[in-house]
């Protein structure tokens, strides 16, 4: 269960990729098989690969696998890179717990509906507002990680 929660994003990420790949090939057999077009299929692989992108972007996002600008890291000191990392973080901190809040405002005030299965679009916008949820929390983790590792305050407590 410990696994599960450490890595959902990626589970989910899989599931809803699984979804979208399986329905438009369902789709495509149905069209060009037997002439059958189905509007709900296309709306559910076009929800599901939102989720996917966005899941996808917070799992990278959590393992440090997006692009980083090494050039100017890798001119400075160490403690110059470390005080760079600090500020990154912060900022990082700030940028997604704003983009949560945003997505969080524009997902609740969202009235849309979908054409075929009528369905809300929060349902499809509350994978902004998770994946930025998440990157909030990853980019907080990172920060504190950061600091601790920055002021050898966990040496301190290892000493006493």
């Amino acid at each position: 269960m410990k696994n599960f929660f450490r890595n959902i994003e990626v589970i989910l990420g899989s599931i809803t990729i699984s979804v979208t790949v399986l329905s438009v090939i369902t789709n495509v057999i149905l069209r060009y098989g037997f002439g059958i077009q189905f509007a709900w299929i296309e709306e559910v692989s076009v929800g599901c690969f939102i989720w996917t992108v966005f899941l996808g972007a917070t799992a990278a996002y959590k393992d440090k696998a997006l692009i980083g600008v090494e050039v100017l890291t890798q001119a400075l000191p160490y403690k110059g890179k470390r005080f760079l990392e600090l500020l990154i973080y912060s900022f990082l901190f700030i940028l997604t717990a704003t983009l949560f809040v945003l997505s969080y405002n524009y997902t609740v005030g969202s009235g849309k509906i979908t054409a075929a299965l009528e369905i809300s679009y929060v349902y499809i916008n509350s994978s902004i507002v998770f994946s930025f949820g998440m990157m909030t929390f990853y980019s907080l983790k990172f920060l504190i990680e950061d600091i601790v590792s920055l002021t050898g305050w966990q040496k301190k407590v290892e000493k006493n």
